[in-house]
């Protein structure tokens, strides 16, 4: 068998249904292989950062291992930002790429690949020889599990066009067992929860992954503590009487409110970061037990009190057996008046509204935007300062929310929400983007998620700038211009790449979008264009 179709056969033994790519050299017949002779799914992508950054909306969408493939030198290179991406967010990937021949010293597109991809933060796993093909790929698809970072497949020319026998990888099952917790380590937590006049619950993706929500409702309601999540454990406890939603400087004015009472936050799976936290304010004079099942996790942004390795749904159970066993009644923080109160509560209070009759703010058009959309949905976020508002969309489930700022980097967004979109086509996704994001990288992708028929609903706000940026100018009252941009029409761009596209200046023609939403044709993208003052926005922000 050739090598290139041997590398094809091992993705495949991995499970392999579906690929983000640009074809070069270096990669081209092992794609052919892939959709010859596999049938797999294979997203052409117009930029390899943008092949990876779908392969990551795809696999935090799906729970699995996303794979990207590019070509040798300026292939992989173009990758760096979208690794970096993967790294810092811990997204297990597998980036497939080719490599120049080795005796060939004076190839154009030589470079030290490994090097290249060390420095991202990523793992490097090479394909060997060709006998070594399935056991190298299922090495590399190990990793990326094992360590939650994109991987390097490394696959040299030579072993691409090698004859050799394919020779599959042994299987190799992983039990998934649940971790118990220290009992000493759980005796001092108890202690410090069940002391608490004023605990509250707050819950990160890892409790979501560990399935642990019922046991923390439980838990909550044992304790009497309200309940509250990371960003990225948004969602999990929708629908519950004391659920206060984000806690951290996203937080709504309620939720900050009772925050400030509490004594003692009891953390599952969360990192307590400094936007979770606000910087550690948050912590301030309260007790902090943090449960994690990863011991880097723990203890690196605040100290903690009380910190117990395990499972977050274990972790909880015993806690719960072991508060039944000292007949512990539940404080009064969590009580009828706060859900009356939770209940009652409408976020636009928050907001002073500053819309003109041709600017919306960006705030109300999120509030108003998010009743309008379909509940059941997927939502991804690119970078900007829009994204304050636009990470307040609501979503059903942690797994429905997308992020694509780990490193701070924008114009991700529009190819991590094409990646959850072809993993969820059972469902709308939604991208909040800004106008810069969108003409960095959101822009050209956009023509593939109409080519591929997607039902994404892309919330653009335009304030003509580069936003992050206006507003630290604006703040020491210097000159914005040069963070000004004149973009061509953006709804027109969309429109040329077959999408749908709308534009609201005001709130009047707000009110039009739920119509427009609802009756939307869902075999191509939407794009509602927001047009936002950049000098409002910098006042908005200033006064935060």
């Amino acid at each position: 068998m050739l090598g290139h179709d041997a590398v094809a056969q091992a993705l495949v033994d991995e499970g392999v249904d579906t690929v983000f790519g640009v074809l070069g050299d270096g990669n081209l017949f092992i794609g052919e292989a892939l959709t010859r002779i596999h049938g797999v799914n294979f997203v052409a992508a117009t930029h390899e950062a943008n092949a990876v950054s779908m392969a990551e909306g795809w696999s935090k969408a799906t729970g699995r291992v996303g794979v990207a493939t590019c070509t040798h030198g300026p292939g992989l290179t173009n990758t760096t930002t979208a690794m970096v991406e993967g790294v810092k967010n811990r997204t297990p990937m597998i980036v497939l790429c080719g490599d120049t021949p080795q005796a060939d010293r004076h190839h154009l597109q030589r470079i030290d690949q490994h090097a290249l991809v060390v420095a991202t933060g990523a793992g490097f796993e090479p394909v060997n020889t060709s006998e070594t093909i399935g056991e190298d790929v299922a090495r590399a698809f190990r990793r990326a599990r094992a360590e939650r970072r994109p991987i390097a497949l490394n696959v040299p020319v030579a072993i691409k066009f090698g004859e050799g026998e394919y020779v599959p990888a042994r299987r190799v099952e992983v039990a998934n067992t649940a971790v118990s917790a220290d009992p000493e380590a759980l005796d001092a937590a108890v202690g410090i929860i069940a002391s608490a006049a004023r605990p509250m619950v707050l819950a990160g993706r890892g409790a979501h992954l560990a399935g642990a929500r019922d046991a923390l409702v439980e838990l909550a309601g044992r304790l009497g503590a309200p309940l509250t999540t990371s960003l990225l454990g948004s969602g999990m406890f929708r629908g519950e009487a004391h659920n206060l939603g984000v806690h951290g400087t996203l937080s709504h004015s309620l939720a900050a409110e009772t925050f400030l009472q509490a004594d003692c936050i009891v953390s599952f799976g969360a990192s307590l970061n400094q936007f979770t936290t606000d910087e550690g304010q948050l912590l301030s004079g309260k007790r902090i037990v943090q449960v994690d099942l990863h011991p880097d996790a723990v203890g690196v942004y605040q100290p903690a009190d009380a910190m117990v390795l395990g499972d977050a749904r274990l972790v909880a159970q015993t806690m719960l057996e072991m508060l039944d066993s000292i007949d512990h009644r539940p404080a009064a923080f969590a009580g009828d008046d706060l859900a009356e109160r939770i209940r009652n509560f409408d976020r636009r209070s928050d907001v002073d509204d500053r819309s003109t009759d041709d600017t919306l703010d960006l705030r109300t058009f999120t509030l108003e935007v998010d009743a309008m959309l379909p509940d059941d949905r997927m939502v991804a976020c690119d970078a900007g300062r829009f994204m304050l508002w636009g990470l307040n969309l609501s979503v059903p489930d942690p797994g429905s929310l997308i992020t694509s700022h780990g490193f701070g980097a924008i114009g991700l967004g529009m190819s991590t929400a094409i990646g959850a979109a072809v993993a969820r086509p059972d469902r709308p996704t939604v991208l909040a983007i800004g106008d810069g994001g969108f003409m960095m990288g959101g822009m050209v992708e956009l023509s593939t998620a109409a080519h591929l028929g997607l039902d994404l609903i892309v919330l653009l706000y335009n304030d003509g700038s580069y936003g992050a940026e206006h507003v630290q100018l604006y703040a020491k009252n210097m000159d914005r211009d040069a963070s000004l941009h004149e973009w061509p029409d953006l709804g027109e761009v969309a429109q040329s790449f077959g999408c749908a596209a709308t534009r609201v200046h005001n709130k009047a023609e707000l009110a039009d979008l739920g119509d427009i939403i609802k009756n939307r044709d869902t075999g191509r993208p939407l794009v509602i264009e927001c047009m936002v003052d950049p000098e409002v926005f910098s006042q908005i922000m200033g006064s935060r």
